[in-house]
């Protein structure tokens, strides 16, 4: 009998500790991001969770999503490194499934995506909150999607603002929830398109070309190369052009002089022979091409 009683109380130790575990993660803050259609066809629901500053670490959470739902990522926010991805485990139990994550800092971001109920243009989006732990601060932030008009939301939102993607984000207030105390937000739209929010979205650099470090600023430098490219072109087109004048030239001068030396030396020629002929009988003086005299017709000789 006392063995058996002994198995009891070890079975009740071991059921109970996990449930005292889970109570003694506080939550201080907790904001979901709700964004329907912004990336897929579907609700993408964004958890940043801050733990009381008591906490101790490294902590186990358990935090339950819809069944369905499809988990994107979990991760733990390092001070130093940034979001650092974490490991989990995903047990089912009816219409809910439960994310046992440890961490070793206070903060926690849990992504993952649920339905979109769609019929024909309109379009309708639930979110609840479990209430499984206590938050101190809870808030939900419903992005309206690009393009999305005639918007209700329930509970109404407290304020609206722009986020860095430009779209409008409704705020609900602040409100501290107990354990076992659930919240629902219930939004309505229509929309006339299946375009997604980040489709509409430019891409810019993180950094402008012309500020980034290592890079050169081509729109500065591309003006400075096509100049020298067209000096270049110049300088090369004006050497074509006076080297071939200046060669032609000297060729045509130079033939010019020759032809110029040859006739000369014809027209020399010429006038050397004139001067040197003479009739033998009667000593006149014979003209350029004579062959005979032409006044008493013997034929003249010519000195070699």
């Amino acid at each position: 009998m006392r063995k058996w009683l002994a198995l009891l109380a070890l079975i009740f130790v071991l059921t109970a500790f996990p449930a005292q575990a889970q109570e003694s993660v506080r939550i201080a803050s907790l904001r979901v991001d709700v964004w329907p259609e912004f990336d897929r066809p579907a609700v993408l629901v964004i958890y940043h969770i801050t733990l009381a500053a008591d906490t101790s670490l490294p902590a186990v959470l358990n935090l339950r999503v819809p069944v369905q739902a499809m988990v994107n990522a979990v991760a733990v926010v390092d001070p130093s490194q940034g979001l650092l991805i974490a490991d989990y485990n995903r047990t089912v139990a009816g219409d809910w499934a439960t994310l046992t994550i440890t961490t070793t800092t206070l903060e926690v971001q849990v992504e993952y995506y649920d339905a979109l109920v769609k019929t024909g243009t309109s379009r309708q989006v639930v979110y609840e909150w479990p209430g499984d732990m206590a938050v101190e601060a809870f808030s939900v932030v419903f992005q309206n999607p690009a393009g999305a008009v005639n918007l209700s939301l329930d509970p109404a939102p407290a304020s609206s603002q722009r986020d860095q993607y430009d779209l409008l984000n409704y705020v609900t207030d602040s409100v501290s929830l107990a354990v076992g105390e659930t919240f629902t937000l219930t939004a309505s739209y229509e929309k006339a398109d299946d375009e997604l929010s980040i489709a509409s979205m430019p891409v810019e650099p993180a950094i402008p070309l012309e500020e980034t470090s290592g890079q050169v600023a081509w729109n500065d430098v591309l003006p400075w190369i096509l100049g020298g490219l067209g000096l270049v072109l110049i300088i090369l087109g004006l050497l074509v052009l006076f080297g071939f004048l200046g060669g032609s030239g000297w060729r045509v001068g130079k033939s010019a002089k020759s032809r110029l030396a040859r006739h000369s030396s014809r027209e020399a020629k010429v006038a050397k022979e004139s001067a040197q002929v003479y009739c033998n009988e009667c000593g006149r003086r014979a003209q350029p091409g004579d062959q005979f005299c032409r006044s008493c017709g013997t034929r003249l000789r010519r000195e070699e």
